[in-house]
C-alpha cells in the first residue's frame, strides 16, 4: 500500500450528494490511484476533497509576515502599555453597559 495522509471523516449518516464531471483521462487517474491505495473511488475523492479543505482552513488561520514586519510586531506587543486618558475614561464610563457575547 501507499502511504497516504488520513483525514477523519465526519461520523453519522451521509446525506449530501455531489455530482462530478471529469475528463476521461482524469477519471482514469483517479480510478488507478484509488485502486493503488485500496479505496473505493468515492472514498478516495471524498478524502482528497477533505484534505484540500483542511489545507485551505489551515491557511486561512495562519498569518505570514516578512521577518522585519514580524520583529516590529513583536516589539510593539512586548513594549509596556500606555494609558490613553480619553480611552480609559470611556472604558470606565461604559462599565456595566457592555457585556461579552455568550
Amino acid at each position: 500500500m501507499f502511504a497516504t495522509e488520513s483525514i477523519t471523516p465526519t461520523s453519522g449518516k451521509m446525506e449530501a450528494r455531489k455530482e462530478l464531471r471529469l475528463h476521461r483521462a482524469d477519471e482514469e487517474r483517479i480510478r488507478a490511484a484509488a485502486a493503488a491505495t485500496g479505496l473505493q473511488e468515492a472514498d478516495f475523492i471524498r478524502q482528497a476533497a477533505l484534505l484540500r479543505a483542511q489545507e485551505v482552513e489551515q491557511r486561512l488561520s495562519l498569518s505570514v509576515l516578512p521577518i522585519e514586519a514580524f520583529e516590529a510586531f513583536r516589539s510593539a506587543i512586548e513594549a509596556p502599555g500606555k494609558v490613553v486618558t480619553g480611552l480609559a475614561r470611556a472604558a470606565a464610563a461604559s462599565k456595566g453597559h457592555l457585556t461579552d457575547a455568550k
